[in-house]
C-alpha cells in the first residue's frame, strides 16, 4: 500500500489555520452525517512552535513521496525487461557456441530453465552441489537463508510481471550447475551471492514499507545489477578450463566481479539514503496530523460541551435516528413521558424518598444492583431519580428507562446510549464514534448492547434505573441482562436499580427487596397526578405518541382501580360499624347497654387489629381482578369527550395555566375527598349487601353466651366478626360479580375528578 505522505487533514482543506468561527464550527457539527470527527477551535492560541507546511505538489516532493501505481511500475520497467531479453539472448548464445557448456549442461533447457525456475529448485541445487562436492554445509545453508531477500525485494517488479524473479531463480541454478565442477570457485561465489542476499535482506523492508515511485526505480537498478553478476558468472564458466584458470591468475575473483558487488551495495545505499529523506517527511506529515487532530478535538469538544441544555444538535438527531432505525415510533418514548412526568414530579419527593430506604440507588464506591418487586411501580420516581444523580453525582452518568408496554428490548438498549451520549457529548470525538459504528450496533441488538457496555466502561462507570410496569419477553430479557452483567461486571462501578412485577419469569438477585408490602403512596397523589397527565394530552402541549397516550390513560384507570380497594375497605368497615349501632338499638329483645359496651369495644378492637383489617383488604383486591386493568375503550371514549369539552369551556387565555402548573397538596386532598365520595356507589353495592345478615348472626351468638368481663368480650366479638369476614367467613359468598358496578364507580370518580383538577389549577395562587 502506498504512503500517503501527501494527504492533508480533510478539515483544513479551504480554510486558513484558526479562521473558523464558533458558529461555523456548530454549524459543521449540526451538518456533518458520517464523520463525528473535530473541528477547530478559533479561541484557541497556537503556542510558539508549529508544524511548518510544505506544498504536496512541489516536484521535489513528489520526486520521493509520489506512490508507485500500476501504469507508473510499467514504464519504470521498460528499461528491466531490455535488460532481461538481453539476458535471456546470452543464454542462448551461450548454449549453442560454447562446447564447455554444453558438455556442463546436457540436456538442459535453458530457455525454459529461465521461464520456469523458482526459489525452491535453486535451493535444491545448492544442496546438491552440497552433497557432490567438498564445498561445506555451512556455506551452502548461508545461501539458502539469503535467497527469500531476493524475492522480498524484487516482489515489487512482480506486480508487473513475475517474470523477473523466474530469471533471477534460472540464472542462479545455471551458475549453481555450472559451477559444481569447480570447488575452488565454488565457495567465493557461493559468498558473493550470501553478501548480496544480506544486502537485499536491508533493503527488503524498506521496500515493502516505502513502494514509491523512486524506490521501484531504484530497485529496478538493483534488479539489473544482480543479473548482471549472474551474466558475468556464466560467461566466465563457459571458457574453456585453461582460459578460466589463465583468467583467474590475471583477474582475481574478488577483482573480476568486484565492481558489479560494489554496483549492488552502492544502489543499496542509495535505497537507505532515500528512507532517511522518506521517514522525515513522513515524520512531519505525522506531527501536522497530531497537531491539526488536537485542535480539532479541541473545537468539537468545546463546541459539544458548550450546547444549551435542552437544545439537541442536527448531527445527535442523526445519531438517535440511527439508534433506532427500525423502531422509529418508539424514539421519542423517553422525551415524551420526562415532559409529561417532569411537571408533576416534584410532588413525589417524600415517596422518593422512603422508596430509597428500601431501594438504595445513589451511587456507590462498589458495583450494585438494587431489585425491587412492585406491581405498579411510580414512574415519576425516575425523574427524581434523575435529579438526585446530577445533584450529588454528575461526574458519573446516568440514564434511565420508563417502560411502555410495545417497547422491546432493542429501543430500551438505544435509549440508554443516547441518554449517556447526550451528557458525555466529547465521548464521540474521543472515541472517534461515527454514523458507521451507530449503523453496526443497530443492526444487531447484541452489538448495540456491547456498544452500551463499552460507553459504561471508557466513561469510568454508569447509574441506571429502569422502572417496569409490564410483564413480556423483552421486559424478561432486559432485566436478565442487567442482572447477570452485574453480576460478572469486571470494569468500573455501575449502579443498576431495576423495579418490576413480580412474575416467575424474571431472573431476581438474592436479594430483591418486595416494596409493594412496605408502603403505599396515598391516592390523594397517585390519582390526581395521572389525572393531570390526561390533561396535559388534551391540551396537546408536546406532541405525544399514541403508545404514551394508551400508557397514560391506563394510568390514570388503574390507579383509580387500585385506589378504590381502600374505598371498598372503609365503605365496609364504615358500613359494619353504622349497622352495628342499629342492629344494637333495634335487636329484639333488646341487648342490655353494658353487652353493647363491650360489642362496640370489640368491634373497635377488631377495625385496628392490622391482620384482619389486610384479611379483608386482600379478600377485597382478589375479588376486584374481576375489572379490567386497561381503561375500556367505550369509558375511554367517554371520559375523553368529557375532558376536551372541559378543556373547550377554559378561557383560552388561560389554558396555559393548566399544563405549567402542579397541585398543591391541599388541592390534592380536596380532589381526593370529592372523588372518594364519588366512586362509594360501587363498592358499597358490591361488597356490603350481605353485611346486615351476617352483623345479625354475629351478635346473635354474641347475645346467647353473655361475657363475664370486657375482655372476654373482646376476644369474642372478634372472633364472631372473623368468623363472618376472615377468610374462611361467610361474607365473601354474598359480594356481588357484577364489575359493571366498579367500572361505572370509577367512570364517574374519574369524570369528577377531572373537573376539580381544572379548576385547582386555575385558582388564584395555586
Amino acid at each position: 500500500m502506498a504512503l500517503s505522505i501527501r494527504t492533508k487533514s480533510a478539515f483544513l482543506v479551504g480554510t486558513k489555520r484558526g479562521s473558523a468561527s464558533k458558529a461555523q464550527a456548530e454549524t459543521q457539527i449540526a451538518t456533518t452525517s458520517t464523520h463525528l470527527g473535530p473541528t477547530r477551535s478559533s479561541s484557541w492560541q497556537p503556542g510558539p512552535w508549529t508544524p511548518s507546511q510544505w506544498d504536496p505538489n512541489d516536484t521535489a516532493v513528489r520526486r520521493f513521496s509520489d506512490p508507485a501505481d500500476h501504469g507508473e511500475q510499467k514504464k519504470l520497467a521498460q528499461h528491466i525487461a531490455g535488460a532481461r531479453t538481453a539476458y535471456a539472448k546470452a543464454y542462448l548464445a551461450i548454449q549453442k557456441s560454447s562446447a564447455a557448456l554444453a558438455k556442463s549442461t546436457k540436456n538442459l533447457d535453458v530457455s525454459a530453465l529461465l521461464g520456469a525456475s523458482t526459489e525452491k529448485d535453486v535451493a535444491e541445487a545448492a544442496l546438491g552441489l552440497y552433497a557432490e562436492s567438498t564445498v561445506e554445509k555451512d556455506a551452502v545453508s548461508k545461501f539458502v537463508d539469503t535467497l527469500h531477500h531476493y524475492h522480498g525485494v524484487f516482489d515489487v517488479l512482480c506486480q508487473v510481471d513475475l517474470g523477473y524473479l523466474t530469471v533471477i531463480w534460472g540464472g542462479m541454478k545455471l551458475v549453481l550447475i555450472m559451477a559444481k565442477n569447480r570447488g575452488d570457485l565454488v565457495v567465493k561465489l557461493t559468498d558473493a551471492l550470501v553478501d548480496i542476499g544480506l544486502a537485499l535482506s536491508r533493503v527488503e523492508m524498506v521496500v515493502k514499507l516505502y513502494p514509491t515511485t523512486r524506490m521501484v526505480e531504484l530497485t529496478s537498478r538493483l534488479y539489473s545489477a544482480v543479473l548482471e553478476f549472474l551474466e558475468e558468472v556464466i560467461l566466465l564458466f563457459q571458457r574453456s578450463a585453461v582460459r578460466q584458470m589463465f583468467s583467474s591468475l590475471v583477474r582475481p575473483f574478488d577483482e573480476k566481479f568486484g565492481r558489479v558487488i560494489d554496483r549492488i551495495q552502492r544502489v543499496g545505499n542509495w535505497i537507505r539514503d532515500d528512507v532517511m529523506v522518506l521517514h522525515a517527511m513522513q515524520t512531519h506529515s505525522i506531527a501536522q496530523h497530531q497537531f491539526d487532530s488536537f485542535l480539532q478535538r479541541q473545537q468539537m469538544e468545546a463546541t459539544l460541551n458548550n450546547i444549551p441544555r435542552g437544545h439537541v444538535p442536527d448531527i445527535f438527531l442523526k445519531i438517535k435516528d440511527t439508534l433506532f432505525q427500525g423502531f422509529e415510533h418508539q424514539a421519542s418514548y423517553h422525551e415524551s413521558l420526562a415532559a409529561t412526568y417532569g411537571v408533576t414530579a416534584g410532588a413525589w419527593n417524600e415517596w422518593f424518598g422512603i422508596e430509597q430506604k428500601y431501594l438504595p440507588s445513589s451511587a456507590a464506591p462498589t458495583t450494585r444492583l438494587t431489585q425491587g418487586l412492585c406491581d405498579a411501580p411510580d414512574f415519576q420516581h425516575a425523574l427524581q431519580w434523575s435529579a438526585q444523580q446530577k445533584a450529588k453525582s454528575p461526574q458519573i452518568p446516568s440514564a434511565y428507562i420508563i417502560w411502555t408496554p410495545d417497547m422491546t428490548a432493542h429501543s430500551a438498549i438505544a435509549s440508554l446510549i443516547f441518554q449517556i451520549i447526550q451528557q458525555r457529548p466529547t465521548v464521540v470525538s474521543e472515541r472517534n464514534f461515527d454514523m458507521n459504528m451507530f449503523s453496526r450496533a443497530n443492526a444487531s441488538i447484541t452489538a448495540l448492547w456491547a456498544m452500551f457496555v463499552n460507553l459504561m466502561k471508557v466513561l469510568g462507570g454508569c447509574l441506571i434505573y429502569i422502572s417496569i410496569g409490564s410483564v413480556g419477553p423483552d421486559e424478561f430479557a432486559v432485566v436478565e441482562k442487567f442482572v447477570k452483567t452485574v453480576q460478572t461486571w469486571d470494569g468500573p462501578p455501575i449502579n443498576v436499580t431495576i423495579i418490576h412485577p413480580p412474575n416467575k419469569s424474571f431472573i431476581t438477585d438474592p436479594n430483591v427487596t418486595d416494596i409493594d408490602g412496605l408502603y403505599d403512596v396515598h391516592p390523594s397523589l397517585t390519582t390526581t397526578d395521572a389525572l393531570q397527565h390526561v390533561l396535559m394530552l388534551e391540551l396537546d402541549i408536546h406532541e405525544v405518541p399514541q403508545t404514551i397516550r394508551t400508557l397514560l390513560w391506563d394510568a390514570v384507570w388503574r390507579e383509580t382501580r387500585y385506589a378504590i380497594i381502600g374505598v371498598s375497605l372503609n365503605r365496609l368497615t364504615e358500613q359494619i360499624q353504622a349497622l352495628s349501632l342499629e342492629l344494637l338499638t333495634s335487636s329484639q329483645p333488646e341487648i342490655p347497654e353494658t353487652a353493647r359496651d363491650m360489642w362496640l369495644a370489640g368491634l373497635t378492637r377488631w377495625a385496628a387489629n392490622v391482620v384482619a383489617v389486610n384479611n379483608i383488604r386482600e379478600q377485597i383486591q382478589r375479588h376486584l381482578e374481576i375489572v379490567d386493568l386497561n381503561i375500556p375503550g367505550e369509558v375511554r371514549q367517554s371520559l375523553g369527550r368529557h375532558v376536551k369539552l372541559l378543556v373547550f369551556r377554559v378561557d383560552t387565555a388561560r389554558v396555559g395555566e393548566l399544563g405549567s402548573k402542579s397541585l398543591t397538596q391541599e388541592q390534592r386532598d380536596r380532589i381526593w375527598g370529592a372523588m372518594d365520595e364519588a366512586l362509594s356507589a360501587g363498592p358499597k353495592a358490591m361488597f356490603c349487601g350481605g353485611v346486615r345478615e351476617r352483623l345479625e348472626y354475629a351478635l346473635e351468638e354474641f347475645s346467647a353466651v353473655p361475657s363475664r368481663n370486657a375482655k372476654q368480650a373482646e376476644l369474642a366479638v372478634m372472633r364472631l366478626l372473623d368468623e363472618q369476614f376472615g377468610w374462611d367467613g361467610e361474607w365473601k359468598t354474598t359480594v356481588s360479580m357484577d364489575e359493571g358496578l366498579i367500572v361505572e364507580s370509577i367512570r364517574e370518580g374519574l369524570a369528577t375528578g377531572f373537573e376539580l383538577v381544572i379548576e385547582a389549577l386555575l385558582e388564584e395562587g395555586g
